[in-house]
């Protein structure tokens, strides 16, 4: 077979494969075309839900300074122990008090040449609280700084079980949406059919609600907090077909 017969049977080919797919794009916009408009309508809608915090979580411990380590170690460890039972004794189960700092810094003087001799050595030991009777939340910091506790810091109250509180804002959301839709149907002469797409806004857990911390000299006096409420929003985008 001549090279000549054989490129005019490869360009043969070439124009085959060609008209082929032609006729397949043809087909594809030939179909698309069959397919009936739709009039759409998009909204946004905003759902809110309120709720009471039902859980406080606090930082709290002891910040110990002494000239020598294993005097400021043990004051440390025995103050701790103390302030752990004192939480266990107020309600607090084990399970909720775990260790989130633990260091120890030595002390210096500086002068104009830079770091002196060490002069002692600071021990600082905070656990984690998280207290599940919030109506109890005063009693169980009174407990800790009347146990040996100096460092009381990020006291906040927050919602355990948000996906129930997301649920209703979500409900919320949606009847938002779909009342918007109706008034701008209306509004248009047009009718809100059903509903072709659903996308929700995501915007985050609530923030915690924060507390201000007892003052160092409340030891006695009595710790007293208010959880107030908290607000969870949800939003969606929702496309309508309308007619």
């Amino acid at each position: 077979m001549s090279r000549r017969l054989l490129t005019v049977m490869w360009v043969g080919a070439l124009a085959v494969m060609f008209a082929t797919a032609q006729l397949a794009r043809a087909d594809t916009a030939l179909a698309q075309n069959d397919q009936p408009f739709r009039r759409t309508l998009t909204v946004v809608g905003n759902g809110r839900a309120t709720a009471t915090p039902d859980i406080a979580r606090v930082l709290l411990g002891v910040d110990i300074v002494n000239a020598r380590l294993n005097a400021a170690l043990a004051e440390a460890n025995r103050k701790s122990a103390a302030i752990i039972a004192a939480l266990e004794k107020a309600g607090v189960a084990k399970r909720d008090i775990r260790t989130a700092e633990f260091n120890v810094f030595p002390q210096q003087s500086y002068g104009p040449s830079g770091p002196g001799p060490i002069t002692g050595y600071r021990v600082v030991n905070i656990v984690r609280v998280t207290i599940r009777n919030i109506d109890n939340a005063g009693t169980v910091l009174d407990a800790a700084i009347n146990a040996g506790a100096n460092t009381v810091q990020g006291l906040s109250f927050t919602i355990e079980n948000i996906k129930a509180i997301e649920a209703e804002a979500r409900k919320d959301a949606m009847a938002d949406a779909k009342a918007k839709a109706e008034a701008l149907a209306s509004a248009a002469g047009a009718k809100v059919s059903r509903v072709l797409t659903i996308s929700e806004i995501v915007s985050g857990n609530p923030f915690p609600v924060f507390a201000a911390a007892p003052a160092a000299d409340g030891i006695g006096g009595g710790v007293t907090v208010t959880p107030g409420s908290q607000d969870v929003t949800v939003q969606v985008q929702v496309t309508y077909e309308i007619e």
